[in-house]
């Protein structure tokens, strides 16, 4: 413990002297990039839990503590970006965090105050066990979907976690600045200092600063929002690692699949889909288009694209249509999508899926991320950059090709068959009249019956096919393009993962 204090109050006093050397300055990205290089030459510490009190909070009375919006930041001076604050409490979201917002006259703290909150009934602590409070997060907000009314728009806790919306959309999948070892003893680095920079009267972009702090990397990290019907958030980073880290997972998304058109059944749930993203979208860097639908199984799935410069990814909620979900409460239709855009050079590395088996809809089983060959190597900055694409309905966008909308699959009576069903429409399958499909298996599988038409009275196109295996236990993987009758790509490339 006092080990822990000791470091601590290192970090602190790093932080106190830096901030202190700008004041009456324009506090600037550089600033945060120079405290995650001297951190990163430190030892890591944890941070130290909340006290037992405030420890023992169960997940309603931790929400049953709320912070009072007369109290949120930049609000008398009626800015259009404003923030509200979480209170350090119960077993998750527990960890401290130090914000600081930054204007032309430098960098001040802003400071915690257990007044800022109410405490609701389900919560009984005492005045000094209340004072023994931290911030755990923030949120932001701005008039998203109304000029004359504050809207969330991103909300910043847990790691490095964050949560961003575009109008008329409600919160689902969640971005992190970055993933450590998903496949092993996984690290969850956070973010520990925010600088939220005071935005101008009319301002429709603000920009933020975040230091992450981890096992094996600390990091310095710039976000630009920019919120709209897309809202758009230019991020830049600079990563210093303390430890060779060959499994790294950049720009990662994390996610909820539970079951869906394609699954075999809804578990007993009388909803027909329940997720909070249906595919994973892919733009290689030789301009190909993929598109591999999330799916449920029994066992963790790994899936890797291998790529090099990519154009992009993203995990996307392509189905908008309520009758799909008949959720009136969860709303799954206006979860947003999230499209990763990399700016630069990202060299050679890999788009890896991470499905794991789920049995509710509580638990975020799904991460999309860019793992690079060259992993991450002590006393090798790594500098990053892309745009956060947050949106709803994508049609006509992303991809400009023909999009597949759905996928069903026929079990069958035979253990080692599977009838596949497939949906296309949009872009130039709108004009199209001689669609073919190229479809192809891995050497474990066998393509047959394969048909292609257009739904009548329509804009459809349909492809079925079947696949057999000689009664083996080894994934097969399996690809669908829609052609012209010259060979030309009219849709993006499905593909999934059959496994027995």
């Amino acid at each position: 413990m006092k080990t822990h204090l000791v470091f601590a109050l290192m970090t602190v006093a790093l932080l106190a002297l830096v901030i202190t050397q700008h004041r009456g300055r324009t506090l600037t990205f550089d600033t945060v990039i120079r405290i995650a290089e001297d951190l990163s030459r430190e030892p890591y510490h944890p941070p130290q839990p909340p006290s037992p009190a405030l420890r023992a909070l169960n997940y309603d009375q931790a929400r049953d503590i709320r912070y009072r919006p007369e109290a949120t930041l930049w609000q008398r001076q009626g800015l259009p970006f404003q923030a509200r604050f979480f209170f350090a409490a119960g077993a998750h979201n527990a960890d401290p965090v130090t914000v600081f917002q930054v204007n032309r006259d430098g960098a001040g703290e802003v400071r915690f105050s257990p007044d800022q909150f109410d405490f609701g009934p389900l919560v009984s602590l005492t005045a000094a066990e209340k004072a023994q409070g931290h911030y755990s997060g923030f949120r932001l907000y701005h008039p998203l979907n109304r000029p004359d009314q504050l809207d969330e728009l991103i909300v910043f806790q847990g790691a490095s976690y964050f949560r961003p919306l575009a109008r008329d959309l409600l919160y689902g999948l969640s971005a992190r600045g970055i993933a450590i070892d998903t496949l092993g003893r996984e690290d969850f680095p956070r973010f520990t200092t925010f600088w939220l920079v005071e935005p101008a009267p009319g301002a429709t972009e603000m920009t933020l600063y975040a230091l992450l702090e981890g096992r094996d990397v600390t990091g310095a990290y710039e976000f630009r929002l920019q919120p709209g019907t897309t809202t758009r958030i230019p991020i830049r980073a600079a990563l210093f690692p303390r430890h060779r880290v060959k499994d790294v997972g950049l720009a990662p998304l994390t996610s909820m699949y539970w079951y869906g058109e394609n699954t075999s059944n809804t578990f007993g749930n009388w909803r027909p889909e329940v997720h909070d993203s249906d595919g994973l979208q892919i733009q290689r860097g030789n301009g190909e288009w993929l598109w591999r639908p999330l799916s449920w199984s029994q066992q963790r799935q790994v899936n890797v694209f291998p790529d090099t410069h990519p154009k992009g990814f993203g995990l996307f909620q392509r189905d908008r249509d309520f009758t799909h979900y008949q959720d009136t409460e969860a709303h799954y239709h206006q979860r947003p999508s999230i499209w990763i855009e990399p700016t630069g050079d990202w060299g050679a590395g890999a788009v890896v899926l991470l499905q794991n088996p789920t049995r509710d809809e509580y638990a975020d089983n799904i991460v999309a991320s860019w793992r690079p060959d060259a992993g991450l190597t002590p006393g090798q900055r790594l500098d990053l950059a892309y745009t956060l694409h947050v949106f709803g309905d994508d049609a006509g966008t992303l991809p400009p090709l023909g999009r597949c909308v759905s996928t069903r699959i026929d079990y069958q009576n035979a253990e080692y068959y599977r009838l596949f069903v497939l949906d296309f429409t949009g872009g130039p399958l709108a004009g199209a009249s001689d669609v073919q499909a190229d479809i192809w298996t891995g050497k474990h599988g066998t393509i047959s019956a394969v048909t292609t038409q257009r739904i009548p009275n329509s804009p459809l196109w349909r492809v079925t096919f079947t696949v057999s295996t000689a009664q083996t236990n080894q994934p097969i993987e399996i690809g669908c393009t829609l052609r012209d009758k010259d060979g030309k790509a009219l849709t993006e490339t499905w593909t999934d993962t059959w496994v027995k």
